[in-house]
């Protein structure tokens, strides 16, 4: 029974906390946009998915990009084959949404942050899907926030304000 318990998966990613303005200062782009589709691929190897979002950027708040970017994040659903990774970001097609890039040597792009890298927007406000996500304590550095839900007005005034 013990072996059994030690062998369950965890229910719970563990990261440290970022804030928006560090999440924007190692980010290559920040853009928000809507997500046109995905499509989910096993890699060579055939060990792992991974999913390709496109996304169709109506704003580059930092960085460049170009009008569409692809991002790549782990897990996804191949036919009958599932893999979940808790801290990776989930999209939706036709999802609104902010999300801060890291360039890959590929050419697309990778959510910087996990999950606290990408927020929905929802009417007035971001939010990042934190669900699954347990932080260790840490203090912001002053003037700075967490990526936490907030007004997209605020979202984008902190990233823009990083010169």
């Amino acid at each position: 029974m013990v072996l059994l318990l030690a062998a369950a998966p965890a229910l719970a990613a563990l990261a440290r906390p970022l804030t928006v303005e560090a999440l924007a200062r190692e980010s290559d782009a920040v853009v928000r946009g809507r997500v046109e589709r995905r499509e989910s691929r096993w890699s060579p190897d055939r060990l792992r998915i991974h999913t390709l979002v496109t996304v169709q950027v109506s704003a580059v708040w930092r960085g460049s990009a170009p009008e569409r970017v692809v991002v790549s994040t782990p897990g996804g659903e191949v036919g009958d084959v599932g893999q979940w990774v808790d801290a990776a970001p989930t999209f939706a097609d036709g999802e609104e949404v902010v999300v801060f890039l890291s360039r890959r040597p590929s050419g697309d792009f990778e959510v910087r942050g996990m999950r606290q890298g990408k927020f929905r927007v929802e009417g007035d406000t971001a939010r990042p899907g934190l669900e699954g996500v347990a932080f260790v304590p840490a203090q912001p550095a002053p003037g700075e926030r967490r990526a936490e839900a907030m007004p997209l007005a605020e979202l984008e005034r902190r990233v823009r304000s990083l010169r």
